[in-house]
């Protein structure tokens, strides 16, 4: 029974490294802009996240993933930055690096709706000739390839100063080798929605629910639902996966600019005995954070001694003040 199921999970990877590009994490309410561009510093004025996601331990061949994004503020309606990730699954890896650009369109200085694009280039490698087979030479996997491609991601996000919502396709282009389904084909397109919302509890505590929904055409709905709670500067996560895995997750502030992550995902079906538990890390840094909304007016952050602080005001207020000015001479 137990090699059965290894089989069918086994099966499995082999059907996703081939069908499923888009990767998603735990701990996707930090990692926005990973997935769409348009959340480009939402976060942070300046802000650094990497993640690091071991997936399956103990599973020959199980899924691995590295991402890094770094994102900065150009103006209170601009913004840059850069993409990085890494996955490797059995005999698959894909890298891909990717510049973004989002511009906001500002209804008030608590809200804002943001445009973002991507553009890049993956790269896909199939080491099929590495695959220990039952038939020697067998011609099915006699090749390789190590291919160049370009890509692009596009995105909406808007953001309001107790929550966000998010939708974007974060590959336009699909890196199949070959075949009707490579290149620009939208059916094959994977759509991203994320969304959260911000209660809070007292001067210092909040509680915030999170959603992550990824959709393409012929396969399941997948999901992510994350229940976040915080209390100065630690934060405790439990949710749970449509593949019907836990999540449970506690995140660190230090200083008002270092976050430190970690979330663990473990089944709950059958296959569990035999693949293991998921292991995720993250690693950010905000220059400086906006703890608990994200607005134009008295933006809020953490400051040393894990108090709110609303002293910070962005560009926006100066900038829309010096227009005025302007406007009567």
């Amino acid at each position: 029974m137990k090699k059965g199921l290894l089989f069918t999970l086994l099966f499995t990877l082999a059907l996703t490294s081939k069908a499923q590009n888009v990767f998603r994490y735990s701990q996707f309410n930090f990692l926005k802009s990973m997935y769409n561009p348009a959340a480009l510093a939402s976060d942070a004025r300046l802000s650094a996240d990497m993640v690091y996601r071991n997936q399956w331990v103990g599973l020959a061949g199980a899924p691995t993933t590295i991402g890094l994004n770094v994102a900065s503020e150009l103006t209170s309606n601009m913004a840059l930055g850069v993409n990085f990730c890494s996955d490797k699954i059995g005999l698959n890896q894909s890298t891909s690096v990717s510049a973004m650009y989002s511009y906001r369109i500002v209804f008030s200085d608590r809200q804002y709706l943001s445009l973002g694009l991507g553009l890049g280039a993956d790269n896909v490698i199939q080491d099929l000739a590495a695959a220990s087979t039952t038939m020697p030479n067998d011609p099915a996997f006699s090749q390789s390839y190590n291919m160049w491609k370009l890509n692009a991601s596009f995105g909406a996000y808007y953001r309001s100063s107790k929550g966000y919502v998010g939708l974007s396709v974060p590959q336009l282009f699909q890196q199949t080798p070959r075949g009707p389904e490579s290149g620009f084909t939208i059916p094959r397109w994977h759509y991203m929605l994320i969304g959260g919302y911000y209660f809070e509890l007292g001067d210092n505590a909040y509680f915030n629910p999170n959603v992550q929904i990824k959709y393409t055409k012929n396969a399941p709905i997948q999901g992510d639902f994350l229940l976040r709670g915080v209390v100065g500067s630690v934060g405790v996560s439990l949710g749970y996966r449509t593949e019907n895995a836990l999540i449970a997750g506690a995140d660190f502030m230090i200083g008002g600019k270092l976050r430190i992550g970690y979330s663990f995902n473990y089944g709950l079906g059958s296959l569990s005995r035999v693949k293991g538990a998921s292991h995720e890390v993250h690693l950010g840094f905000g220059l400086p954070y906006y703890f608990s909304s994200d607005t134009f007016s008295g933006q809020k952050f953490l400051g040393k001694k894990g108090k709110f602080s609303r002293n910070y005001q962005l560009r926006y207020n100066r900038s829309n003040k010096l227009y005025r000015v302007k406007s009567r001479s």
